[in-house]
């Protein structure tokens, strides 16, 4: 046979359709194969006998990529045969060295509820937990806990506390101290590698979920990977990417024998869990603002900053939210697929709400300099607190950057007047104006807790917000003299908090201080904290700071007083 003059004899050719069709058949032939391996397995956990302690009545939890087997005082949780798309557990050895993974890598934050990995094998022609032989499948022992004390379920009920976020904020800003900082494989933590992440949960959900704003998140993640890229890698540099916790919403955080432990971390892709401490606190904020409300993860932000000294973390500290919400909103979506008609509901509006949390993040309104003054035991620092929770804005206290400046160079403790001299008071001023700069140029509202009783001091804060153009108030938090000795006194008496401040000292204050000038006083609310503390808690109390604030959001009107005329 010849071939006419002028063609060829080609080679068969397949679309990518093609490909990508064989690809998921030749995946969904090892999810088969893998559960033909495990059958029997699930009824046997549901049976009281293949545990070797009272089991009770056995409630069973079924996640995307796990199922938990909760038995008398303990919980067992095995790894599904399944190829979600991030991961491969399809292979046996694979789910065996997760479950090891897990219970090593959760030590650090949950070392007492994580006791072991155990063999399922079959004795007598039935399986059981522990048993001698071949192991068809493992699972990770735990001891159980009070589901009702999850912070999911606490959010949910309304009854997560400010002493919950305290304990979190604290226990995750001692974790990312002392994580691991020998990063295995360079990429990681990188904004290359951040990129691909945030692209590839961004292209996941347009082509699978409607939502009008998903365009606009895409373009703001893209515009955000282009400008903090540099800040990024800066971060990694300095050894801000370590090994992290990786999936820190509310399901794996509980409170737990008066202790706040993080369970269920990354366990089966170390790109996911080696990665800056900011993308890691980022979660948790980002969970607490759409399950608990903006207070309190607003409350954990400002508590883990103020533990941790790192707040060049701001500066991706958005983009790390908004890809957070966007990663649990394609969970969510994930988890609403072949569900019963109820639970595809739920997931539909988990989905929704996560997408709404990356559009206010997106939205940030402009931020303002808010400046506190006042005397010591005025009240400024409990109500500065309340009002950063309330707004959102970041807290910076004189009393916690002065012992951190101090601390760094050794000394720990009571300190002496030799660290409020002049020339030391000047010292944690200009230390403060540092970290004012830095929150405010990463868009975040900022309140400096000082006394701000020096104009030399107040001056070098307004012309900040000058050259930054940004929206200036000072708040006078005041009250009488008697009242402030006696707080004084009995603040000295109680706990140690991070003032030293004693009665010596506010005689000292009271003899030395400028007073506001007619121009400072046109940016001042004034503010008397001599009422319950439960009133800095209300909106009432500071309505006049949050109209301003919310008016800064808007073009400045004409004649506002400003301490810029941007």
């Amino acid at each position: 046979m010849t071939r006419r003059r002028g063609h060829k004899k080609s080679a068969p050719r397949f679309r990518r359709s093609d490909a990508v069709h064989r690809g998921a058949q030749h995946a969904a032939n090892r999810i088969r194969a893998a559960q033909r391996g495990v059958r029997g397995l699930d009824p046997a956990m549901r049976r009281p006998g293949t545990y070797r302690h009272p089991a009770g009545r056995i409630v069973r939890i079924e996640t995307h990529i796990s199922v938990v087997y909760l038995a008398g005082r303990f919980a067992y949780k095995i790894i599904k045969p399944v190829a979600p798309g991030f991961a491969d557990f399809t292979a046996a050895g694979t789910r065996r060295r997760c479950c090891e993974a897990q219970v090593r890598l959760n030590k650090p934050l949950a070392r007492a509820l994580y006791l072991g990995v155990l063999p399922i094998a079959r004795k007598a022609g039935r399986l059981r937990l522990g048993a001698h032989g071949a192991a068809i499948e493992h699972a990770v022992k735990m001891r159980r806990f009070d589901e009702a004390m999850l912070f999911s379920t606490l959010a949910k009920h309304a009854a997560l506390t400010p002493r919950d976020i305290d304990g979190a904020a604290q226990r995750l800003a001692d974790y990312h101290r002392h994580a691991p900082h020998d990063v295995p494989v360079s990429r990681y933590g990188s904004a290359a590698l951040l990129r691909a992440q945030v692209e590839a949960v961004n292209a996941s959900l347009r082509a699978n979920v409607s939502h009008p704003a998903l365009r606009e998140i895409a373009a703001w993640c893209a515009q955000q990977l282009d400008k903090h890229a540099s800040a990024i890698e800066r971060r990694r540099a300095d050894g801000f990417v370590r090994g992290c916790h990786g999936d820190l919403h509310l399901d794996n955080v509980v409170r737990w024998r008066g202790r706040i432990a993080m369970f269920d971390c990354i366990d089966f892709d170390d790109a996911l869990r080696w990665i800056d401490v900011a993308n890691d606190v980022a979660f948790l904020v980002m969970d607490l603002r759409a399950r608990a409300g903006a207070r309190l993860a607003n409350r954990l932000l400002n508590g883990w900053l103020e533990a941790s000294g790192d707040y060049s973390s701001l500066a991706p500290m958005p983009l790390y939210v908004v890809y957070r919400a966007l990663v649990r909103a394609w969970v969510a979506h994930l988890k609403g697929r072949n569900a019963s008609a109820r639970r595809a509901a739920n997931a539909a509006l988990d989905t929704q709400r996560y997408i709404e949390v990356a559009c206010a993040e997106i939205r940030r309104p402009r931020p303002v300099l808010l400046l506190c003054h006042g005397y010591s035991g005025s009240g400024k620092s409990v109500a500065s607190r309340a009002l950063a929770e309330l707004s959102g804005a970041v807290h910076l206290s004189s009393d916690v950057e002065r012992k951190r400046l101090i601390s760094s160079r050794g000394s720990n403790g009571r300190l002496g007047v030799e660290h409020y001299t002049h020339i030391a008071r000047d010292a944690i001023y200009d230390h403060l104006l540092r970290l004012a700069s830095d929150v405010l140029q990463n868009g975040y509202s900022a309140i400096v807790d000082a006394t701000f009783i020096m104009r030399i001091h107040r001056n070098a804060f307004l012309a900040l917000a000058e050259r930054l153009c940004v929206p200036v108030r000072i708040l006078d938090f005041h009250a009488e003299p008697s009242v402030l000795i006696e707080r004084i006194e009995a603040r000295n008496r109680g706990p140690r908090d991070a003032s030293d401040a004693d009665v010596s000292t506010l005689t000292l204050q009271l003899a030395s201080a400028d007073p506001l000038t007619d121009d400072e006083k046109a940016l001042t609310f004034t503010f008397d904290t001599a009422v319950p503390l439960a009133a800095f808690d209300s909106n009432a109390y500071w309505q006049s700071v949050i109209e301003f604030m919310q008016r800064a959001a808007e073009p400045a009107e004409p004649n506002e007083p400003t301490a810029q005329a941007c």
